[in-house]
């Protein structure tokens, strides 16, 4: 699957842009498209914000999508619903993925930390830092949905800093993924191993896709 550049801007959002990327402008994209969303609820952040969530698709391959678990990182916030709005398409990739699969869709699971752009939430957590402890309301909503889905697939969705380069060469990252290990020996477990297939499936895509300079 892939869209040209004159695709691409017929789906882009609009609605939001730039690098600030706040719970009310996620709002105005829920309303507008309400009818052909399934939208929740699933929590309220450290200072009373709504978490919500988005679903479409009916398919038997459930994905659970977070983003702005870091407060400043929008990049995959506005990517998301990007792709919300190709999914909503008549196109034929798009209905095949909502025929084969089931998405489930956190937009901003830090509202908190979105509203003043700050990585932490409002009590100076790091949510990323607290999926076990679960010290956090948001932490705790997050791990609700996730009961509550039961997803197959997770995609934990953070921006890509230019900071970060490919291999040793000077050329800036544009998409990086990770597999994090679940011990420090970083030995491949059942799950992590899926993981890396479905990446090294993705860079493939991708790598058709994407243009080297």
């Amino acid at each position: 699957m892939s869209i040209s550049q004159s695709e691409y801007r017929s789906i882009k959002e609009k609605s939001v842009s730039g690098r600030y990327v706040i719970n009310e402008q996620i709002l105005e994209f829920l309303e507008k498209n309400e009818e052909q969303l399934l939208i929740k609820t699933v929590g309220r952040s450290v200072q009373n914000r709504e978490i919500k969530s988005l679903q479409l698709g009916k398919g038997p391959n459930k994905i659970l999508m977070w983003s702005q678990m870091h407060g400043n990182e929008s990049t995959t916030t506005k990517a998301a619903l990007d792709f919300v709005n190709f999914l909503i398409t008549d196109s034929a990739s798009a209905q095949l993925i909502l025929k084969q699969c089931t998405l489930l869709i956190i937009p901003i699971l830090n509202p908190d930390g979105a509203a003043v752009y700050t990585r932490i939430n409002a009590n100076e957590i790091d949510l990323n830092r607290d999926a076990q402890n679960r010290t956090q309301p948001e932490s705790v909503v997050l791990r609700n949905v996730f009961n509550g889905f039961k997803p197959d697939y997770c995609f934990n969705l953070h921006d890509q800093r230019t900071i970060f380069n490919v291999g040793r060469t000077s050329k800036p990252a544009t998409v990086s993924f990770l597999a994090p290990a679940h011990d420090p020996e970083r030995s491949i477990s059942k799950t992590r191993g899926i993981s890396m297939q479905l990446i090294v499936a993705m860079n493939q895509v991708l790598q058709e896709m994407i243009e080297v300079k």
